[in-house]
């Protein structure tokens, strides 16, 4: 099936590349450098009407699909992946608010994430526990719950004013909760320094007997697993286009690098060597990306999208990465020196592979949809 993007979604990636060349990438090697959020960045993204594209007309949003965000988040991956990743998280928060959260809770938080007035973070926990020490565990009380559990590298954790928490009630299975993060009983580690995607502020959150109350549900109680389900397939589809978005950037880089670095009396470019590395990548990257839009298609579309957004994200996570290295391998021992964004684009692609879930996890469910498919 060919994807050709409409009137529309051109027109917004390219108002989105304009945007990314001129503002961020030329602060690629300062942002690593700092290591910090860019925050000044962010707040010009709720002019760009990025953090509420996919939210409803209703509720102030363009009401726009979830192709035109994902064609939006590559572009602003090819300028600085840690600084997607957050808008990713935005629009996520937002979705399940929306899809799943009270009036009450909509105007809470609604409003204030998709103009930078506050942030958040998601605590998943899917019965599969290889990304938290202790599980979130949630017991009822009288008019209360209290939730209590461990989690570690988070995204946002460290920026966050509010909190989506999957939790495991013992009665009711899993269920989701909003909870504010000033609240007592809620500890936000400090930002942990990381090799790539330095600019995405990671951390951990404890809860130790955080009392919330039943109207902080998304959904009702125990309807964790479907909500889960959205999630995961949004946060994998959303990781893929990250992914591609900084092979993008990999191989421009190697592209103009091999045309201008002479050996031998002729560029690199010339070289059989270089041609078979950049067809290679850019012959994955067309295929990444086709499998993203197949991903987000499924999500518009409101097929299960299970199986695609897992599929995008392990083969697109996997082609950054080894995208990223024959970019580095062309720019020779120039490659490995900070000065030249190749070092940087390497080191921010391989955080892709395990960011949602490791991509062994990832085979492993990809592996089970096919069994059960095949009688």
């Amino acid at each position: 099936m060919e994807f050709n993007l409409d009137t529309t979604q051109l027109m917004t990636q390219k108002s989105m590349r304009e945007f990314v060349r001129r503002e961020l990438v030329p602060l690629g090697q300062e942002l690593d450098e700092l290591a910090e959020f860019p925050m000044h960045i962010y707040r010009q993204i709720v002019d760009l009407g990025v953090l509420d594209m996919t939210l409803t007309e209703k509720r102030g949003g363009s009401g726009t699909d979830y192709l035109s965000f994902i064609v939006a988040l590559e572009e602003f991956a090819y300028g600085n992946a840690g600084l997607a990743n957050m808008i990713a998280q935005t629009e996520l928060i937002v979705h399940l608010l929306n899809r799943y959260g009270s009036e009450t809770l909509q105007d809470m938080y609604i409003s204030r994430l998709v103009n930078a007035d506050a942030f958040g973070t998601v605590l998943l926990n899917s019965g599969r526990q290889e990304n938290l020490d202790q599980p979130v565990r949630a017991v009822l009380g009288a008019k209360k719950y209290l939730l209590n559990g461990y989690a570690r590298y988070l995204a946002g954790a460290p920026l966050a004013d509010m909190a989506v928490v999957f939790a495991q009630d013992s009665q009711k299975g899993l269920s989701v909760f909003t909870l504010d993060t000033k609240i007592d009983g809620v500890v936000a580690g400090k930002a942990i320094a990381m090799m790539g995607q330095r600019s995405l502020p990671i951390g951990d959150l404890i809860l130790d007997d955080v009392a919330v109350s039943p109207d902080a549900l998304l959904g009702d109680e125990g309807q964790g697993r479907t909500i889960f389900s959205d999630a995961l397939s949004r946060l994998q589809t959303a990781t893929a286009a990250v992914a591609v978005g900084v092979a993008q950037a990999a191989l421009v880089e190697a592209a103009r690098y091999s045309k201008q670095r002479a050996q031998f009396g002729k560029t690199l470019s010339n070289f059989d060597a270089t041609r078979n590395k950049v067809a290679d990548i850019a012959v994955g990257i067309a295929a990444a990306r086709l499998l993203v839009y197949q991903a987000a298609c499924a999500i518009d579309r409101g097929k299960k999208p299970e199986k695609p957004s897992a599929m995008a994200k392990l083969f697109a996570s996997d082609l950054a990465a080894s995208a990223c290295k024959e970019a580095v391998q062309i720019h020779g021992g120039y490659g490995y020196v900070k000065d030249y964004a190749v070092e940087r684009l390497y080191r921010d692609a391989v955080l892709t592979q395990s960011y949602t879930q490791a991509n062994d996890a990832q085979r492993l469910q990809i592996a089970g949809q096919v069994f059960s498919e095949i009688k």
